[in-house]
Protein backbone atom coordinates (compact mmCIF):
# COMPACT_ATOMS: atom_id res chain seq x y z
CA UNK A 1 0.00 0.00 0.00
CA UNK A 2 2.78 2.62 0.57
CA UNK A 3 3.39 2.46 -3.04
CA UNK A 4 -0.23 3.30 -4.02
CA UNK A 5 -0.03 6.57 -1.36
CA UNK A 6 3.46 7.62 -3.28
CA UNK A 7 1.67 7.72 -6.02
CA UNK A 8 -1.29 9.48 -5.28
CA UNK A 9 0.89 11.87 -3.50
CA UNK A 10 2.66 12.44 -7.48
CA UNK A 11 -0.53 12.79 -8.92
CA UNK A 12 -1.99 15.38 -6.34
CA UNK A 13 1.35 17.29 -6.73
CA UNK A 14 1.15 17.55 -10.75
CA UNK A 15 -2.26 18.41 -10.70
CA UNK A 16 -1.51 21.17 -8.36
CA UNK A 17 0.93 22.40 -10.27
CA UNK A 18 -1.10 22.13 -13.31
CA UNK A 19 -4.35 23.74 -11.49
CA UNK A 20 -1.54 26.62 -10.37
CA UNK A 21 -0.09 26.97 -14.04
CA UNK A 22 -4.00 27.44 -15.47
CA UNK A 23 -4.53 29.60 -12.92
CA UNK A 24 -1.52 31.78 -14.22
CA UNK A 25 -2.48 31.37 -17.92
CA UNK A 26 -6.32 32.96 -17.10
CA UNK A 27 -4.78 35.94 -14.88
CA UNK A 28 -2.55 37.00 -17.51
CA UNK A 29 -5.01 36.66 -20.07
CA UNK A 30 -7.32 38.68 -17.57
CA UNK A 31 -4.26 41.52 -17.61
CA UNK A 32 -4.06 41.26 -21.17
CA UNK A 33 -7.49 42.21 -21.88
CA UNK A 34 -7.14 44.79 -19.40
CA UNK A 35 -4.66 46.35 -21.20
CA UNK A 36 -6.15 45.98 -24.58
CA UNK A 37 -9.60 47.99 -23.00
CA UNK A 38 -7.59 50.72 -21.90
CA UNK A 39 -5.20 50.89 -24.56
CA UNK A 40 -6.42 53.35 -27.59
CA UNK A 41 -7.68 51.69 -30.75
CA UNK A 42 -6.09 54.67 -32.88
CA UNK A 43 -2.77 52.63 -34.29
CA UNK A 44 -1.30 56.53 -34.47
CA UNK A 45 -2.27 57.38 -30.97
CA UNK A 46 0.76 56.87 -28.33
CA UNK A 47 -0.51 53.66 -26.23
CA UNK A 48 1.64 55.17 -23.46
CA UNK A 49 -0.42 57.69 -22.72
CA UNK A 50 1.30 59.14 -19.41
CA UNK A 51 3.62 60.95 -21.68
CA UNK A 52 0.21 63.19 -22.27
CA UNK A 53 -1.10 63.37 -18.87
CA UNK A 54 1.14 65.01 -17.08
CA UNK A 55 1.90 68.78 -17.91
CA UNK A 56 5.76 69.71 -16.68
CA UNK A 57 6.25 72.94 -17.53
CA UNK A 58 9.05 74.97 -15.45
CA UNK A 59 7.12 76.83 -13.23
CA UNK A 60 5.39 73.45 -11.65
CA UNK A 61 8.85 72.07 -10.83
CA UNK A 62 9.07 72.18 -7.00
CA UNK A 63 13.14 73.25 -7.11
CA UNK A 64 12.13 75.89 -10.19
CA UNK A 65 13.61 79.57 -9.17
CA UNK A 66 12.57 81.97 -11.42
CA UNK A 67 15.20 84.24 -12.88
CA UNK A 68 14.41 88.04 -13.72
CA UNK A 69 18.04 88.71 -14.92
CA UNK A 70 17.49 88.22 -18.34
CA UNK A 71 14.85 90.00 -20.43
CA UNK A 72 12.13 87.83 -22.75
CA UNK A 73 9.80 88.74 -25.34
CA UNK A 74 6.02 87.68 -24.55
CA UNK A 75 5.22 85.12 -27.92
CA UNK A 76 1.76 84.03 -29.11
CA UNK A 77 2.40 81.22 -30.83
CA UNK A 78 -0.32 79.72 -33.81
CA UNK A 79 -0.72 76.45 -34.77
CA UNK A 80 -2.24 74.84 -37.77
CA UNK A 81 -2.94 71.20 -37.64
CA UNK A 82 -4.49 69.54 -40.70
CA UNK A 83 -4.51 66.01 -40.89
CA UNK A 84 -4.12 62.98 -38.39
CA UNK A 85 -0.37 63.18 -38.63
CA UNK A 86 -0.07 66.90 -37.73
CA UNK A 87 -2.30 65.82 -34.62
CA UNK A 88 0.24 63.73 -33.20
CA UNK A 89 3.17 65.28 -34.48
CA UNK A 90 1.65 69.04 -32.94
CA UNK A 91 1.22 67.06 -29.57
CA UNK A 92 5.74 66.78 -29.56
CA UNK A 93 5.32 70.61 -30.36
CA UNK A 94 3.15 72.02 -27.73
CA UNK A 95 4.78 69.70 -25.15
CA UNK A 96 8.49 71.35 -26.56
CA UNK A 97 6.80 74.80 -26.05
CA UNK A 98 5.26 74.73 -23.08
CA UNK A 99 8.54 72.42 -21.30
CA UNK A 100 10.94 74.54 -22.10
CA UNK A 101 9.22 78.30 -21.34
CA UNK A 102 9.72 80.16 -18.88
CA UNK A 103 6.27 81.92 -16.69
CA UNK A 104 5.52 85.05 -18.96
CA UNK A 105 7.73 83.59 -22.50
CA UNK A 106 4.75 81.93 -24.25
CA UNK A 107 2.18 84.33 -23.56
CA UNK A 108 -0.42 82.45 -25.59
CA UNK A 109 -0.93 79.27 -27.95
CA UNK A 110 -3.71 79.47 -30.24
CA UNK A 111 -3.94 75.95 -31.96
CA UNK A 112 -6.57 76.02 -34.99
CA UNK A 113 -7.61 72.40 -35.97
CA UNK A 114 -8.33 72.47 -39.62
CA UNK A 115 -12.31 72.48 -40.25
CA UNK A 116 -12.48 69.07 -42.33
CA UNK A 117 -10.96 67.06 -38.87
CA UNK A 118 -12.36 69.37 -36.34
CA UNK A 119 -12.51 68.74 -32.68
CA UNK A 120 -15.89 67.16 -32.25
CA UNK A 121 -16.92 65.53 -28.79
CA UNK A 122 -17.92 61.99 -29.27
CA UNK A 123 -20.00 62.80 -25.86
CA UNK A 124 -22.09 65.52 -27.41
CA UNK A 125 -22.99 63.77 -30.90
CA UNK A 126 -25.54 61.40 -31.39
CA UNK A 127 -24.76 57.69 -32.62
CA UNK A 128 -25.88 58.41 -36.31
CA UNK A 129 -23.15 61.22 -36.31
CA UNK A 130 -20.26 58.97 -34.65
CA UNK A 131 -21.00 56.37 -37.81
CA UNK A 132 -21.00 58.97 -40.14
CA UNK A 133 -17.66 61.06 -40.01
CA UNK A 134 -15.12 59.18 -38.05
CA UNK A 135 -12.20 61.65 -38.99
CA UNK A 136 -13.83 64.87 -36.80
CA UNK A 137 -13.34 62.85 -34.07
CA UNK A 138 -9.26 62.37 -34.20
CA UNK A 139 -8.70 65.38 -32.03
CA UNK A 140 -10.86 63.69 -29.34
CA UNK A 141 -9.21 60.77 -28.97
CA UNK A 142 -5.58 62.35 -29.40
CA UNK A 143 -2.90 62.85 -27.63
CA UNK A 144 -2.51 66.61 -28.33
CA UNK A 145 -5.91 66.53 -26.32
CA UNK A 146 -4.83 64.55 -23.52
CA UNK A 147 -1.89 66.88 -23.20
CA UNK A 148 -3.77 70.15 -23.46
CA UNK A 149 -6.09 69.32 -21.00
CA UNK A 150 -3.28 67.86 -18.59
CA UNK A 151 -1.70 71.79 -18.82
CA UNK A 152 -5.08 73.20 -18.62
CA UNK A 153 -5.79 71.28 -15.39
CA UNK A 154 -2.01 72.49 -13.94
CA UNK A 155 -3.21 76.53 -13.34
CA UNK A 156 0.76 77.67 -13.19
CA UNK A 157 1.37 75.79 -16.48
CA UNK A 158 -1.82 77.38 -18.73
CA UNK A 159 -5.24 79.06 -18.67
CA UNK A 160 -8.17 79.29 -20.99
CA UNK A 161 -9.66 82.17 -19.43
CA UNK A 162 -7.33 84.68 -18.17
CA UNK A 163 -8.47 88.10 -16.94
CA UNK A 164 -7.57 91.92 -16.82
CA UNK A 165 -7.06 91.92 -13.01
CA UNK A 166 -4.95 88.59 -13.19
CA UNK A 167 -1.16 88.86 -13.01
CA UNK A 168 -1.48 84.52 -13.91
CA UNK A 169 1.68 84.41 -15.99
CA UNK A 170 0.59 80.92 -17.09
CA UNK A 171 0.70 80.61 -20.76
CA UNK A 172 -3.18 81.27 -22.42
CA UNK A 173 -3.44 77.82 -24.28
CA UNK A 174 -7.19 77.60 -26.77
CA UNK A 175 -7.73 74.67 -29.33
CA UNK A 176 -10.19 76.53 -31.94
CA UNK A 177 -11.39 74.88 -35.79
CA UNK A 178 -13.14 77.31 -37.67
CA UNK A 179 -11.75 77.14 -41.11
CA UNK A 180 -11.13 74.48 -43.71
CA UNK A 181 -8.21 75.88 -45.91
CA UNK A 182 -7.78 74.61 -49.56
CA UNK A 183 -3.53 74.39 -50.52
CA UNK A 184 -2.35 77.15 -52.60
CA UNK A 185 -5.97 78.60 -52.25
CA UNK A 186 -6.74 82.33 -50.47
CA UNK A 187 -7.64 79.98 -48.07
CA UNK A 188 -4.97 79.43 -46.59
CA UNK A 189 -4.52 82.60 -45.11
CA UNK A 190 -8.22 81.94 -43.00
CA UNK A 191 -6.24 80.55 -39.74
CA UNK A 192 -3.46 83.53 -39.82
CA UNK A 193 -5.85 86.14 -40.01
CA UNK A 194 -8.57 84.67 -37.75
CA UNK A 195 -5.62 84.50 -34.84
CA UNK A 196 -4.39 88.14 -35.65
CA UNK A 197 -8.22 89.47 -35.57
CA UNK A 198 -8.30 87.83 -32.55
CA UNK A 199 -4.96 88.86 -30.76
CA UNK A 200 -5.86 92.48 -31.46
CA UNK A 201 -9.43 92.47 -30.87
CA UNK A 202 -10.21 90.35 -28.71
CA UNK A 203 -10.34 92.54 -24.85
CA UNK A 204 -7.99 89.58 -23.21
CA UNK A 205 -5.13 90.86 -25.35
CA UNK A 206 -5.72 94.95 -24.88
CA UNK A 207 -2.02 96.45 -24.63
CA UNK A 208 -2.02 98.29 -21.27
CA UNK A 209 -3.16 95.62 -19.17
CA UNK A 210 -0.72 94.05 -16.71
CA UNK A 211 -1.35 90.32 -18.61
CA UNK A 212 -2.56 88.78 -21.60
CA UNK A 213 -0.49 91.07 -24.28
CA UNK A 214 2.12 89.61 -26.28
CA UNK A 215 5.13 91.01 -28.17
CA UNK A 216 5.63 88.66 -30.80
CA UNK A 217 3.41 86.84 -33.35
CA UNK A 218 4.61 83.21 -34.45
CA UNK A 219 2.70 80.79 -36.51
CA UNK A 220 3.90 77.39 -36.84
CA UNK A 221 2.69 73.99 -38.93
CA UNK A 222 2.01 71.60 -36.74
CA UNK A 223 4.92 69.24 -37.72
CA UNK A 224 7.03 71.90 -36.63
CA UNK A 225 9.50 71.68 -33.65
CA UNK A 226 11.87 74.22 -31.97
CA UNK A 227 15.96 73.77 -31.86
CA UNK A 228 16.11 75.23 -28.57
CA UNK A 229 14.12 76.33 -25.77
CA UNK A 230 11.01 78.38 -26.06
CA UNK A 231 12.58 80.62 -23.10
CA UNK A 232 15.70 81.14 -25.39
CA UNK A 233 13.96 82.22 -28.42
CA UNK A 234 11.38 84.63 -25.85
CA UNK A 235 15.26 85.97 -25.14
CA UNK A 236 16.32 86.49 -28.64
CA UNK A 237 13.12 88.80 -29.67
CA UNK A 238 13.05 90.42 -26.36
CA UNK A 239 13.62 94.33 -26.39
CA UNK A 240 17.34 93.93 -26.26
CA UNK A 241 17.50 90.66 -28.44
CA UNK A 242 19.27 90.39 -32.02
CA UNK A 243 15.62 89.82 -33.34
CA UNK A 244 14.12 92.38 -31.85
CA UNK A 245 11.88 94.63 -34.07
CA UNK A 246 12.89 92.37 -36.74
CA UNK A 247 9.67 91.30 -38.87
CA UNK A 248 10.54 87.41 -40.50
CA UNK A 249 8.24 87.23 -43.06
CA UNK A 250 10.02 84.53 -45.04
CA UNK A 251 13.32 81.87 -44.27
CA UNK A 252 16.14 81.18 -46.32
CA UNK A 253 14.47 78.57 -48.38
CA UNK A 254 13.55 81.46 -50.48
CA UNK A 255 15.67 82.88 -53.20
CA UNK A 256 16.67 85.76 -51.58
CA UNK A 257 17.13 84.45 -48.37
CA UNK A 258 16.30 86.15 -45.15
CA UNK A 259 14.74 88.66 -46.88
CA UNK A 260 11.51 88.69 -49.23
CA UNK A 261 11.83 88.00 -52.98
CA UNK A 262 10.73 90.79 -55.61
CA UNK A 263 8.05 88.83 -58.26
CA UNK A 264 10.66 90.67 -60.82
CA UNK A 265 13.36 88.53 -59.00
CA UNK A 266 12.35 85.80 -61.03
CA UNK A 267 13.16 85.48 -64.49
CA UNK A 268 9.71 86.02 -66.66
CA UNK A 269 9.50 82.33 -67.57
CA UNK A 270 9.91 81.14 -64.34
CA UNK A 271 6.51 80.01 -62.85
CA UNK A 272 6.08 82.02 -59.68
CA UNK A 273 6.47 85.06 -62.54
CA UNK A 274 4.52 83.96 -64.81
CA UNK A 275 1.48 83.30 -62.64
CA UNK A 276 1.00 86.13 -61.25
CA UNK A 277 1.25 88.20 -64.79
CA UNK A 278 -0.83 85.90 -66.74
CA UNK A 279 -3.49 86.58 -64.44
CA UNK A 280 -3.13 90.10 -65.17
CA UNK A 281 -2.55 91.38 -60.93
CA UNK A 282 -2.35 95.28 -61.28
CA UNK A 283 1.03 96.94 -60.75
CA UNK A 284 -0.42 100.11 -59.62
CA UNK A 285 -2.83 99.92 -56.40
CA UNK A 286 -4.91 103.12 -54.97
CA UNK A 287 -5.36 102.78 -51.17
CA UNK A 288 -5.52 105.01 -48.11
CA UNK A 289 -1.81 104.92 -46.06
CA UNK A 290 -3.73 104.03 -42.08
CA UNK A 291 -0.08 105.16 -40.73
CA UNK A 292 0.38 108.41 -42.61
CA UNK A 293 -3.49 108.94 -43.53
CA UNK A 294 -2.27 109.77 -47.02
CA UNK A 295 -4.56 108.45 -50.14
CA UNK A 296 -2.19 107.27 -52.47
CA UNK A 297 -3.96 106.79 -55.69
CA UNK A 298 -2.66 105.06 -58.62
CA UNK A 299 0.41 104.18 -57.08
CA UNK A 300 3.01 100.94 -57.92
CA UNK A 301 2.88 98.41 -55.74
CA UNK A 302 5.36 95.20 -56.15
CA UNK A 303 4.05 91.94 -55.61
CA UNK A 304 6.55 89.93 -52.86
CA UNK A 305 7.19 86.50 -52.45
CA UNK A 306 7.80 84.92 -49.11
CA UNK A 307 6.48 82.21 -46.81
CA UNK A 308 3.27 81.25 -44.74
CA UNK A 309 5.16 80.08 -41.94
CA UNK A 310 6.15 83.78 -39.94
CA UNK A 311 7.76 85.70 -36.91
CA UNK A 312 6.10 89.32 -36.68
CA UNK A 313 6.34 92.53 -34.35
CA UNK A 314 2.84 93.09 -32.55
CA UNK A 315 2.99 96.46 -34.13
CA UNK A 316 2.57 94.99 -37.75
CA UNK A 317 0.42 92.35 -36.89
CA UNK A 318 -1.58 95.30 -35.70
CA UNK A 319 -0.98 97.28 -38.89
CA UNK A 320 -2.21 94.35 -41.12
CA UNK A 321 -5.52 93.87 -39.32
CA UNK A 322 -6.56 97.62 -39.34
CA UNK A 323 -5.51 97.74 -43.22
CA UNK A 324 -7.96 95.21 -43.45
CA UNK A 325 -10.22 96.46 -41.38
CA UNK A 326 -10.73 99.33 -43.16
CA UNK A 327 -12.53 99.03 -46.73
CA UNK A 328 -9.72 101.00 -48.65
CA UNK A 329 -6.36 99.85 -46.50
CA UNK A 330 -3.82 97.91 -48.25
CA UNK A 331 -4.33 94.97 -46.57
CA UNK A 332 -8.06 94.73 -47.50
CA UNK A 333 -7.17 96.20 -51.32
CA UNK A 334 -5.04 93.66 -51.92
CA UNK A 335 -6.58 90.82 -50.34
CA UNK A 336 -9.78 91.82 -52.35
CA UNK A 337 -7.93 92.29 -55.38
CA UNK A 338 -5.85 88.53 -55.23
CA UNK A 339 -9.26 86.94 -54.26
CA UNK A 340 -10.68 88.14 -57.42
CA UNK A 341 -7.75 87.38 -59.84
CA UNK A 342 -7.64 83.84 -58.32
CA UNK A 343 -3.83 84.12 -58.11
CA UNK A 344 -2.60 80.60 -56.65
CA UNK A 345 0.37 81.28 -53.35
CA UNK A 346 -1.52 83.90 -51.71
CA UNK A 347 -0.35 82.66 -48.53
CA UNK A 348 3.48 83.06 -49.80
CA UNK A 349 2.54 86.88 -51.10
CA UNK A 350 -0.02 88.58 -49.31
CA UNK A 351 1.89 89.54 -45.72
CA UNK A 352 5.35 90.12 -47.43
CA UNK A 353 3.89 92.35 -50.16
CA UNK A 354 1.93 94.14 -47.42
CA UNK A 355 5.75 94.48 -45.50
CA UNK A 356 7.62 95.58 -48.54
CA UNK A 357 5.15 98.45 -49.61
CA UNK A 358 4.67 99.93 -45.93
CA UNK A 359 7.45 102.67 -45.84
CA UNK A 360 6.23 102.53 -41.82
CA UNK A 361 7.74 98.89 -41.74
CA UNK A 362 9.74 97.86 -44.82
CA UNK A 363 12.92 98.78 -42.50
CA UNK A 364 12.12 96.17 -40.28
CA UNK A 365 13.03 93.28 -42.83
CA UNK A 366 15.91 91.59 -41.77
CA UNK A 367 19.68 92.75 -42.40
CA UNK A 368 21.76 89.86 -43.57
CA UNK A 369 25.63 90.21 -43.62
CA UNK A 370 27.29 88.87 -47.17
CA UNK A 371 26.85 85.44 -45.74
CA UNK A 372 23.44 85.47 -45.61
CA UNK A 373 23.21 85.49 -42.00
CA UNK A 374 21.43 87.89 -39.85
CA UNK A 375 23.87 90.76 -39.38
CA UNK A 376 23.35 91.44 -35.42
CA UNK A 377 22.89 87.18 -34.78
CA UNK A 378 25.78 85.98 -37.50
CA UNK A 379 24.91 81.93 -36.29
CA UNK A 380 21.37 82.40 -37.74
CA UNK A 381 20.80 81.81 -41.32
CA UNK A 382 17.47 80.63 -41.55
CA UNK A 383 14.74 81.44 -39.34
CA UNK A 384 13.16 78.26 -39.93
CA UNK A 385 15.05 75.18 -41.76
CA UNK A 386 13.19 72.89 -44.07
CA UNK A 387 14.11 71.45 -47.91
CA UNK A 388 12.27 72.79 -50.59
CA UNK A 389 12.83 72.20 -54.13
CA UNK A 390 16.41 70.56 -53.03
CA UNK A 391 16.15 68.02 -56.29
CA UNK A 392 14.85 70.66 -58.48
CA UNK A 393 16.52 73.40 -60.31
CA UNK A 394 16.03 76.83 -59.18
CA UNK A 395 14.85 79.67 -61.63
CA UNK A 396 18.89 79.94 -63.04
CA UNK A 397 18.99 76.07 -63.31
CA UNK A 398 21.50 75.51 -60.58
CA UNK A 399 20.72 72.70 -58.56
CA UNK A 400 20.56 73.44 -54.94
CA UNK A 401 21.66 69.82 -53.37
CA UNK A 402 22.03 66.19 -54.29
CA UNK A 403 21.83 64.94 -50.55
CA UNK A 404 18.53 62.20 -50.19
CA UNK A 405 15.75 62.73 -48.89
CA UNK A 406 13.76 61.17 -46.52
CA UNK A 407 10.61 58.85 -48.52
CA UNK A 408 7.38 57.77 -46.58
CA UNK A 409 8.25 54.21 -44.58
CA UNK A 410 5.72 51.66 -46.17
CA UNK A 411 3.13 51.50 -43.32
CA UNK A 412 3.03 55.57 -43.49
CA UNK A 413 -0.21 55.66 -44.87
CA UNK A 414 -1.50 53.25 -42.11
CA UNK A 415 -0.13 55.55 -39.69
CA UNK A 416 -1.85 58.74 -41.06
CA UNK A 417 -4.98 58.84 -42.62
CA UNK A 418 -3.89 57.82 -46.13
CA UNK A 419 -1.14 60.84 -46.50
CA UNK A 420 0.76 60.47 -49.35
CA UNK A 421 4.47 61.55 -49.90
CA UNK A 422 5.98 64.86 -50.30
CA UNK A 423 5.62 66.77 -53.02
CA UNK A 424 8.47 67.07 -55.60
CA UNK A 425 9.17 70.52 -54.98
CA UNK A 426 9.05 69.50 -51.07
CA UNK A 427 8.88 70.67 -47.94
CA UNK A 428 10.39 67.10 -47.45
CA UNK A 429 10.40 65.24 -43.94
CA UNK A 430 13.79 65.98 -41.89
CA UNK A 431 15.09 63.22 -40.12
CA UNK A 432 18.64 62.53 -37.83
CA UNK A 433 20.66 62.75 -41.32
CA UNK A 434 19.60 66.56 -41.82
CA UNK A 435 21.03 67.36 -38.30
CA UNK A 436 24.36 68.68 -39.71
CA UNK A 437 22.48 71.04 -41.83
CA UNK A 438 20.19 71.80 -38.82
CA UNK A 439 23.45 72.47 -37.11
CA UNK A 440 24.58 74.87 -39.64
CA UNK A 441 21.73 76.98 -40.67
CA UNK A 442 21.37 78.29 -36.66
CA UNK A 443 17.49 77.70 -37.33
CA UNK A 444 14.87 78.37 -34.85
CA UNK A 445 12.45 75.90 -35.83
CA UNK A 446 12.71 72.83 -38.63
CA UNK A 447 9.63 71.56 -40.49
CA UNK A 448 8.89 68.75 -41.41
CA UNK A 449 9.43 66.65 -38.46
CA UNK A 450 7.32 63.64 -37.93
CA UNK A 451 7.30 61.02 -35.60
CA UNK A 452 6.02 58.68 -38.55
CA UNK A 453 9.08 59.03 -40.24
CA UNK A 454 11.75 59.11 -38.34
CA UNK A 455 10.92 59.43 -34.74
CA UNK A 456 14.84 59.54 -33.59
CA UNK A 457 14.75 63.63 -34.49
CA UNK A 458 11.89 63.98 -32.25
CA UNK A 459 13.51 62.84 -29.73
CA UNK A 460 16.43 64.89 -29.79
CA UNK A 461 14.84 68.60 -30.45
CA UNK A 462 15.12 71.13 -28.36
CA UNK A 463 18.58 70.95 -27.79
CA UNK A 464 18.63 72.71 -23.89
CA UNK A 465 22.24 73.89 -22.70
CA UNK A 466 22.94 73.35 -19.05
CA UNK A 467 24.75 75.38 -16.92
CA UNK A 468 28.61 76.59 -17.92
CA UNK A 469 28.05 74.83 -20.98
CA UNK A 470 29.67 77.25 -23.57
CA UNK A 471 28.80 75.74 -26.83
CA UNK A 472 25.59 76.91 -28.41
CA UNK A 473 23.03 74.84 -28.52
CA UNK A 474 23.25 74.21 -32.61
CA UNK A 475 27.34 73.16 -31.57
CA UNK A 476 25.41 70.49 -29.20
CA UNK A 477 23.61 69.14 -32.25
CA UNK A 478 25.98 66.27 -33.57
CA UNK A 479 27.01 66.70 -36.90
CA UNK A 480 25.52 63.89 -38.68
CA UNK A 481 24.74 64.14 -42.39
CA UNK A 482 24.14 62.67 -45.41
CA UNK A 483 26.50 59.53 -46.47
CA UNK A 484 28.08 60.77 -49.34
CA UNK A 485 27.32 57.42 -51.32
CA UNK A 486 23.50 57.82 -50.61
CA UNK A 487 21.31 56.10 -48.40
CA UNK A 488 19.69 52.61 -49.17
CA UNK A 489 17.56 51.00 -46.73
CA UNK A 490 17.02 47.10 -47.14
CA UNK A 491 13.84 45.51 -45.65
CA UNK A 492 14.62 42.73 -42.52
CA UNK A 493 15.36 39.10 -43.05
CA UNK A 494 13.54 37.09 -42.48
CA UNK A 495 14.87 33.50 -42.97
CA UNK A 496 12.15 31.15 -42.79
CA UNK A 497 10.50 33.18 -45.59
CA UNK A 498 13.97 33.26 -47.69
CA UNK A 499 14.70 29.76 -47.13
CA UNK A 500 10.96 28.98 -48.39
CA UNK A 501 11.22 31.01 -50.87
CA UNK A 502 14.40 29.44 -52.11
CA UNK A 503 13.09 25.70 -51.53
CA UNK A 504 10.40 27.18 -53.87
CA UNK A 505 12.84 28.12 -56.92
CA UNK A 506 14.65 24.85 -56.44
CA UNK A 507 11.45 22.70 -56.73
CA UNK A 508 10.57 24.91 -60.14
CA UNK A 509 13.79 24.23 -61.54
CA UNK A 510 14.12 20.72 -60.45
CA UNK A 511 9.87 20.53 -62.27
CA UNK A 512 11.21 22.10 -65.30
CA UNK A 513 14.40 20.00 -65.67
CA UNK A 514 12.00 16.74 -65.39
CA UNK A 515 9.60 17.93 -68.46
Amino acid sequence: MAWLQQVQRLLRSRWTTLLCLTCLILLSFSIEAEHHDETPHNAWDDADSTSWTHCDCPASRPDYIHDSSSESAKIAYLISIHNKRTIADGAYLVKALMETSRPGDTAVILIHVDKRVGIASREKESMSDKEQDKKKYLYFHSPLKRYVDACLANPVCATSNKRHDDNNTATLLEVHSHYAPEWSKWSMNDPTIWAMNYLIHDTKFRIGQSNGTWDVFINLSGDTLPVIPAHRISQLFSSRGPLANTNFVTSSSCVTGLLPTSIYHFPKHWMKRAHYFQHEIPKRFTYLDLISGEFKQDVEVTIYFGSQWMALTHEFVEYVVRSMDHPNGLGNVLMETLVKTEVLMTDETFFATILMNSPAFKHTIPKPNADGALEKYPSLKHLRYERMDENNPNPWGKYHSSDPLYDIPPKFADATDGEGAAKPWGPYFLGVYDLGAIRDSGALFVRKVSGTVDENLVRMLPVERRDGEERTEWEMLPEIRWPNLGVKIHDPFVWRAMKQKKNEIEEKSEAEAEE
